[in-house]
Order: C-alpha cells, then sequence, then structure tokens
C-alpha cells in the first residue's frame, strides 16, 4: 500500500456511551488513511484503559494508534505522524504544535493539552507504557506523560476531530469528593512515574483544590468552598484561585 510501517489501531467501544454509527464513522477515518492498518475494536465496558491495554496486547504490528470510538481522523494522519517521528527520531506522537519536551509535560500536566488520546501514535520498540487501570481520571494523561519522557515526542497540528455527545463518557459527571479523591490518585501516579513533572505539583494542587472549591460553591456550599480556596491560596496566590475566588464573592 506504500512505503509507510503498517499500523495498529486500537478502538475502545461500549454501546452504552457511543451509538454504533459513530464507531462505524470512526472505523471508516482509519480505513481511508494511505497507511495499511490493523482496527482493532475491543470491548470498552470494563474502562477505557484495560480496553487500551488490551488492544496493545493483540496488536500485530510495532506501530499501535489509539482513536475514541466517537472520533475520527483526517485523511492524512498517519502519514503525517510516521513522518514527523522518522524527522524527530521520537517514540511518541500526538496533535499539537511543536514544543520543547518542558512545556509538553507542563502543557498535558497542568495546561490545556489534554484531549490528546485519539492522536496518540506511539513506537512500543521504544516504549513499554501501559495504561493504568486502576484510574478513573487521567489515565490517558499518564501514559502519554510515561510515554513521551521515555522516548520523546513530536507534535503535528490537526490530526483529528472530536465529537462530544450526551451519552459519551467525558460527558458524565463524577461526584465532588471522588474526583478530588481521583484527582489525587492521579497525580500520586505521575509524581512517581514522571520526575519531569514534579516541579509542576504545586501547580496541579493549587488548580485541583480551586476547581473543588468552585463545585461546592456552585452546589451552595459556601464552608466547604472556603475550605478549598483556603488550600490553594495556602499554596500559592495562582490567577486561577483568584479568579474564581471572584466568580464566588463578587458575581457583579
Amino acid at each position: 500500500m506504500s512505503d509507510y510501517p503498517p499500523v495498529s489501531v486500537v478502538i475502545p467501544y461500549s454501546e452504552q456511551y457511543t451509538p454504533e454509527w459513530m464507531l462505524e464513522e470512526a472505523t471508516a477515518s482509519v480505513e481511508a488513511q494511505a497507511v495499511e492498518t490493523e482496527p482493532l475494536v475491543v470491548a470498552g465496558d470494563d474502562g477505557p484503559a484495560a480496553a487500551r491495554n488490551e488492544g496493545l496486547d493483540r496488536a500485530s504490528h510495532r506501530h499501535v494508534a489509539f482513536l475514541d470510538a466517537d472520533d475520527t481522523w483526517h485523511d492524512d494522519k498517519l502519514v503525517r505522524q510516521l513522518d514527523a517521528m522518522r524527522e524527530a527520531d521520537a517514540g511518541l506522537c500526538v496533535e499539537g504544535d511543536s514544543r520543547t519536551m518542558d512545556d509538553f509535560v507542563y502543557d498535558v500536566f497542568v495546561g490545556d493539552l489534554t484531549s490528546l488520546m485519539s492522536s496518540v501514535l506511539v513506537d512500543t520498540a521504544r516504549i513499554d507504557a501501559r495504561f493504568d487501570d486502576d484510574l478513573e481520571r487521567g489515565e490517558d494523561l499518564l501514559y502519554v506523560l510515561t510515554a513521551a519522557t521515555q522516548a520523546g515526542v513530536c507534535l503535528r497540528p490537526d490530526l483529528f476531530a472530536h465529537r462530544e455527545h450526551a451519552d459519551s463518557v467525558t460527558a458524565r459527571g463524577m461526584a465532588v469528593e471522588e474526583y478530588l479523591a481521583q484527582s489525587k490518585r492521579f497525580v500520586y501516579r505521575v509524581s512517581e512515574r514522571v520526575p519531569e513533572a514534579q516541579p509542576y505539583l504545586p501547580i496541579y494542587y493549587t488548580q485541583l483544590y480551586t476547581d473543588v472549591g468552585r463545585a461546592h460553591a456552585a452546589d451552595g456550599d459556601a464552608r466547604r468552598a472556603r475550605t478549598y480556596y483556603l488550600r490553594a491560596l495556602r499554596i500559592s496566590l495562582h490567577p486561577h484561585t483568584l479568579a474564581a475566588l471572584a466568580r464566588t464573592y463578587l458575581p457583579f
């Protein structure tokens, strides 16, 4: 088909969260690539992390990509990424603008570079990372951070189309205290496995406590909101916290 290596494509799927027609469109976007592909639709009812690990185990090829069943790829996605990985000698390629490794770690961990999974392409000969199926939040970001710091990362813009719908996993809410517990578990795993992220732990906790404070404020629990805002302020006077305080107590 081409001079490019074949790519196994892992697509976690649960009919509970994604209609079948979206899966069909996602698979069609894989088959439209100018690269030989091996689509692997894996049942994701027990969680996307477990499904992605199963896909890694089933993959026949060295290069493995991931695609959420409610997203679609642009036709030149894999060609552009394989070219970029060769040029940069990197083991991971995702969507985004070029940046240093330090900036990449910052942006994934505490910044805005968080919707990456449908763009991930890895060289499994250079990366042995696995998805942590003990996490209910952030397992995708932990995987990306681990892979990037293991074998380098390259970025290319505009690789896929993200599609939200009412039943999607990301559309489901999480209770505030469960969100806090899962976020703490996530940050602990990051601090263990990605030393490059450790300088940004204070920023992460500041943002986390601020977000929890805002959630309590939205629920009308001013006392607990104040508790978490104060925790955030004890770490730093971060603009995120100050803006939340202004919105909560100065709503005019």
